[in-house]
């Protein structure tokens, strides 16, 4: 046969209201953390995981003391990382991403000669020669799909994370 035995314990209503605040107080806490969150989901803002949430404090009346601050930049992209994309664009064949990052700068045609022009290569070995400010200087070679290798070395310029100018030539 089983018991059953019930426990009651007696609590002051002063006691009850300071618990259900302090729930009530967790629980916007929580919905700040969420909605903060959710926001920088929505710009982006990303947190690394396994981060713990940020803690939140009220400052409510001091930021509306103070006027908005401009929202941070994005940093640019690195300027040998944008030519190393560039290169790996072309040989993935991904034309409109290395159009993106600059082809249809350097160039100096259309988008559909770009395409023709870069289809005849099976690969571009870039070595990257020096980095000073946003100039790149590189070497390359070039193995095209017949099998022949051509080399080139130049200089590119990035500003803004694109590609905006280059002096190449063949070695």
């Amino acid at each position: 046969m089983v018991k059953t035995v019930s426990v009651v314990k007696t609590v002051s209503v002063a006691s009850a209201v300071s618990v259900v605040k302090t729930v009530r107080m967790t629980l916007v806490r929580a919905a700040v953390v969420v909605a903060l969150a959710g926001a920088g989901a929505l710009f982006g803002v990303v947190q690394p995981a396994g981060a713990a949430a940020p803690a939140v404090t009220a400052t409510a009346p001091a930021a509306a003391a103070h006027p908005a601050a401009a929202p941070a930049q994005q940093p640019q992209p690195v300027p040998v990382d944008v030519v190393k994309a560039y290169f790996a664009a072309i040989n993935n064949d991904e034309f409109e991403a290395a159009w993106a990052l600059g082809g249809k700068n350097t160039s100096g045609r259309p988008y559909d000669s770009f395409v023709t022009a870069n289809q005849g290569t099976d690969q571009n070995v870039v070595t990257v020669d020096s980095v000073a400010g946003n100039k790149v200087t590189v070497t390359y070679d070039l193995t095209l799909i017949n099998g022949s290798h051509q080399r080139f070395t130049g200089t590119y310029t990035v500003q803004d994370g694109v590609i905006v100018t280059a002096d190449v030539h063949r070695v």
